[in-house]
Parts: C-alpha cells; structure tokens; sequence
C-alpha cells in the first residue's frame, strides 16, 4: 500500500488516467481511488479498470496456463462487475470506469474509442505473458512524460516478466523498486 501511495504522489501534477490492468479482487484499484480522494479530487483524473471480472481466460503457452489453474485453485475468481460497483456506490466513489472482457481485446478497443487517451499511471497485473505483452504495446506510449508504469509481478511471475524485459530491451528506461518495499516494481516515463 505505501509503494502505490508514494507513486500515486508522484503523478498529482501530471495529466492523465491512472489505468489499471488486472484488477482480480479490487485493492488496488480502491486504493487508487482513497488516493485520487486524499490527495486530488474525484474529477481530477478517471479510473480505467480492465479485468473479466471473473475467470482469467484460457492462456496459449502452457507455463501461463499451469500458473491460472494454480492460481484460481488458490485464489478463486476476481470480483463481478456488479460487485465492484456496488463498492464503488457505497464508497462514493465516482469517475471510475470498468472495462470487462479479454484485455488482449478490450484495451485496442478502448483505444479505438478513445484515441485521446493520456495516462499518468499504468498498473499491470495481469501475471501472464501475452495481455502483459498487449498491454505494453497499445499503453506504453499513452504514459505522459513523468508518468508511472507499475508492475505488480515484475521479478516475481514469470510471464510478465517476460513480457516486460522484451519490451525494455531496446529502450533506455530502467525497471526500478522503491527502497520501502520488492513489489511492486515501476518504470519513470522519460
């Protein structure tokens, strides 16, 4: 919670949606809004969450594979989007935008319908390869100067690490970790 709340401080001055990818049982994504209520306003930026809201979808390489299956006999499946706008309602929180279905889907098509988007922080946690991969590619580029990319598994989970050291590998931006925790880690937009 303090590495989220210190990189959310960092993106006050800046322009831009703070976008989260995964959003599974909705911590962060709550977090994200208590921050945006402290330190900003509810009308300063919107919310973007992408998930299914329900069950990771199928994966095409077997290592991702086996880790959805281990990790849905562990943790269950994420919160409904009825549930989270409930939990939405009740904390008041407004400027919030749930986008359900496939992320290797939804977030090119979210782009098509918004191509004016700006971004000030980008959250992945999607764990696997190939959303993490889409991800990077369409959202990247959205992140203002200044901006923050947080990545929940980096270092930890195979699959986006992957994803991310692919991205990274012919650019000069460094993939850094806060003194104050190992997780999450978080690439500065130069």
């Amino acid at each position: 919670m303090l590495a989220h709340y210190e990189l959310y401080k960092s993106i006050v001055g800046l322009p831009g949606s703070v976008i989260e990818c995964g959003v599974f049982k909705a911590a962060s994504l709550l977090r994200f809004c208590n921050f945006r209520e402290v330190l900003e306003s509810p009308h300063s930026r919107k919310i973007v969450g992408f998930d299914t809201f329900g069950k990771f979808p199928d994966q095409d390489n077997a290592l991702d594979q086996a880790f959805v299956r281990k990790f849905e006999a562990e943790a269950s499946v994420g919160i409904s989007v009825e549930e989270l706008t409930e939990v939405l309602t009740y904390k008041k929180h407004v400027n919030v935008e749930l986008v359900q279905g496939d992320i290797c889907v939804t977030v090119p098509d979210y782009l098509d319908k918004h191509p004016e988007l700006k971004i000030s922080l980008l959250h992945i946690d999607v764990d696997v390869y190939k959303p993490s991969a889409v991800i990077l590619k369409h959202l990247y580029e959205r992140i203002v100067r200044g901006g923050v990319l947080v990545l929940d598994d980096y270092g930890t989970v195979e699959g986006e690490t992957r994803a991310v050291d692919e991205f990274f590998a012919a650019r000069s931006e460094v993939v850094e970790k806060l003194p104050i925790s190992h997780i999450p880690a978080f690439v500065r937009k130069r």
